[in-house]
């Protein structure tokens, strides 16, 4: 991951979200909303009609080692807080792990003696870059984006070191052999990860 790559990123986020916060049609007035939560749920369906297309995901092939919160997949960990039990299946399975956001780079981990030597520009390029750390927070299913028993969306808040502010991801699993009566926890170990994308900065 280098400065290019983080400056793209950026810019794909923000011309998301400019995006989403206007109007579909030219003329039509800007939408109103009660609350946030309302607000995050019409951006997350844009998100889904806008840039959606089904890419499978193979799973992490190599053991999976669970320290509390933490799950280690080799030389990164997902720390992964304020969701479910059930839905932690998704990452205890293998299905969701860090290459899906990092691709496979590899960070270089510096000392903290190294890292008192960086300016503070340098120190926050260096923790935004970091792929051996990230953390997952309030992960949870989207029901009214979820319209067949075979898949499953979901939202997650990943948040990266050095950065005060998470990113709204989304995922969609899919279970073909899913019906109306399986279980989530059911689901989950028989699905694959069919959809990833970052979507807008949470403020």
């Amino acid at each position: 991951m280098n400065l290019h790559f983080l400056i793209l990123t950026t810019l794909t986020l923000t011309s998301f979200l400019v995006d989403a916060q206007t109007a579909d049609n030219k003329g039509q007035s800007k939408k109103e909303f009660k609350s946030q939560g309302e607000q995050e749920d019409y951006w997350a369906y844009r998100l889904f009609e806008k840039t959606y297309f089904k890419t499978h995901f193979d799973k992490f092939k190599s053991d999976i080692v669970i320290n509390g919160d933490g799950f280690i997949f080799g030389d990164k960990t997902l720390v992964v807080i304020n969701t479910p039990k059930n839905l932690k299946t998704v990452f205890s399975s293998g299905i969701f792990y860090p290459n899906i956001i990092t691709g496979d780079t590899r960070s270089v981990v510096k000392s903290q003696a190294e890292q008192d030597t960086l300016s503070v520009a340098e120190k926050v390029f260096y923790n935004m870059t970091r792929t051996d750390s990230l953390t997952i927070s309030d992960f949870e299913e989207l029901k009214f984006l979820s319209n067949s028993p075979k898949y499953k969306r979901f939202k997650l808040r990943l948040w990266r070191k050095g950065s005060a502010n998470p990113t709204a991801c989304f995922i969609e699993l899919t279970n073909e052999n899913a019906t109306d009566k399986t279980e989530l926890t059911e689901f989950i170990i028989g699905a694959s990860l069919t959809f990833f994308k970052e979507g807008w900065l949470v403020i």
